[in-house]
């Protein structure tokens, strides 16, 4: 990796002002296809917005190739996630030649390191990032301004049906017990009322750790003797323990709600979310 970044820094040395002078350009680049939606939502087509991590990659594993950092170095905005899930972009923003403008979503949402990652998940994160990108945008074009807003609000809208459909699951959730694969979806299910019980057992995944036998012995209790409403399932992550644990949970008879931790190639970042929604709502209209 280190290497890598050398290579890149060397590489960026001849072309990283090329476009600095061209100051009401706006090039925007997000780590992730998630971020990019907004970003292209609110900026129409004033400007370009490009990411970096394909569908279906894990961005924490990621390591970006030279056409990577040359994208980043054009780019007079950025969007990244922070709080240690796409660190990589900070070597590539700092060999950019522009006045650079970080978005870092984490610190959007006033967290702080050590805190989940996934904060996509939160209903509310999209619809701030929305405001966030019109008045960036309208710094680097003033005279846009109106059309950032009325772009902002229309996607806010949007974004406000499955807010509107979290808000009516946490009036059904009874603040039940659940467990989870992996801190995925855990922004989402505070939202919706729910409690995560094998949070220890979780983050040992995240980590790719074993987990304790201990963890692991009370999670299957917890499963076979119903103390979960249900089990969600990161179904992007392989990992036989996960799999054991998802059957054995279908042969208990607890629902397993399946989600993935980036946007599935062929949707987009409403109709995800909205999909993993009903699969709760699914679950407690059979209650």
């Amino acid at each position: 990796m280190l290497f890598s970044f050398i290579t890149i820094a060397l590489f960026l040395t001849g072309c990283k002002n090329q476009d600095s002078q061209k100051s009401n350009k706006i090039d925007v680049v997000t780590t992730t296809n998630f971020y990019a939606e907004p970003a292209k939502a609110v900026l129409g087509n004033h400007g370009k917005v490009k990411y970096i991590v394909k569908p279906g990659t894990n961005p924490h594993d990621f390591n970006p190739k030279n056409s990577d950092a040359v994208l980043a170095s054009k780019a007079t905005v950025v969007v990244e996630n922070g709080l240690g899930y796409d660190e990589w972009m900070d070597k590539l923003d700092s060999n950019n030649g522009n006045n650079l403008t970080v978005i870092n979503v984490g610190k959007l949402m006033n967290k702080k390191n050590g805190d989940n990652e996934h904060i996509w998940y939160d209903p509310n994160t999209m619809s701030k990032l929305a405001d966030k990108l019109a008045a960036t945008y309208s710094k680097l074009q003033p005279k846009n301004k109106k059309v950032f807003e009325k772009n902002a609000e229309a996607y806010k809208n949007k974004m406000k049906k499955n807010q509107t459909l979290v808000k009516e699951l946490a009036t059904k959730s009874k603040h039940q017990n659940v467990a989870v694969s992996e801190p995925v979806f855990n922004y989402s299910l505070k939202a919706m009322g729910y409690k995560v019980i094998d949070s220890s057992f979780a983050n040992a995944i995240e980590k790719d750790v074993d987990p304790s036998p201990k963890d692991l012995v009370k999670l299957r209790n917890d499963i076979k003797h119903h103390k979960v409403a249900f089990f969600v399932e990161n179904i992007q992550e392989e990992n036989k323990t996960i799999s054991g644990l998802a059957e054995l949970a279908k042969k208990n008879n607890v629902p397993v709600v399946k989600v993935t931790e980036t946007v599935p190639a062929g949707t987009n970042y409403f109709d995800w979310m909205n999909s993993q929604y009903q699969q709760v709502k699914k679950i407690q209209d059979k209650d």
